[in-house]
């Protein structure tokens, strides 16, 4: 029997949480290595994304399930359920992806709009003001601190106080809270939805909102 030491050292070597049982040992040495499970669960995402376009053919009514997907999957239950846990990690990966593409997009187009073929990209993000240091924030306050904190640090209570301090109350913002981005607000219109000036871009094409 293996040492826990050395099963240790197997679990970090390929992922997989420490086997209980001798069953649980030999299903996993049959099993293949989770990269080339990964890799087939990334397959088989590729292959139906590739045919996704005949549900979008509105002359084809005829499409199965078959003709999009691989039906192939694992006899095997332990197999098939990490096949599919990691169908899963491919999905949830293919979200963080886009999560930050959209962060991109609104750091790019930020008060902007933007035609891209069929689209109309509008970007309006919103902004909050996150401390570089609370404890220092909290210095400035003093035993003002109960009227800002509500939870979190209100910038306009914070400007209250610079303002009756006799303090520049933007200078006193701008050196205790940094400009933080906490929802992009990106918008992606279909040309149909899009207000008549947005549909009247040419491709590629910025515009300022609000001009």
């Amino acid at each position: 029997m293996e040492s826990e030491k050395a099963m240790e050292n197997k679990k970090e070597k390929d992922g997989r949480s420490h086997p209980s049982t001798h069953k649980e040992v030999h299903l996993i040495e049959k099993q293949m290595p989770l990269k080339e499970i990964l890799d087939e669960a990334v397959n088989r995402v590729k292959y139906t994304a590739e045919k996704l376009p005949l549900l979008w053919d509105d002359t084809e009514t005829d499409i199965r399930t078959e003709d999009i997907m691989e039906l192939d999957f694992p006899e095997d239950i332990s197999e098939f359920m990490t096949l599919m846990r990691r169908v899963e990690d491919v999905i949830s990966a293919g979200r963080k992806v886009k999560e930050q593409m959209q962060i991109e997009l609104g750091k790019r187009y930020e008060g902007k709009v933007v035609r891209e073929g069929r689209d109309v990209i509008v970007g309006r993000p919103s902004t909050t003001y996150k401390a570089y240091d609370k404890e220092k924030v909290l210095d400035y306050l003093g035993d003002d601190w109960r009227a800002v904190v509500r939870p979190e640090f209100r910038v306009t209570g914070v400007k209250a106080v610079a303002k009756e301090r006799g303090d520049n109350p933007d200078v006193i913002v701008e050196s205790l809270f940094q400009r933080v981005i906490t929802n992009n607000n990106i918008t992606v219109l279909p040309e149909s939805k899009a207000p008549k000036w947005m549909k009247e871009l040419e491709q590629g094409e910025e515009r300022n909102l609000g001009k």
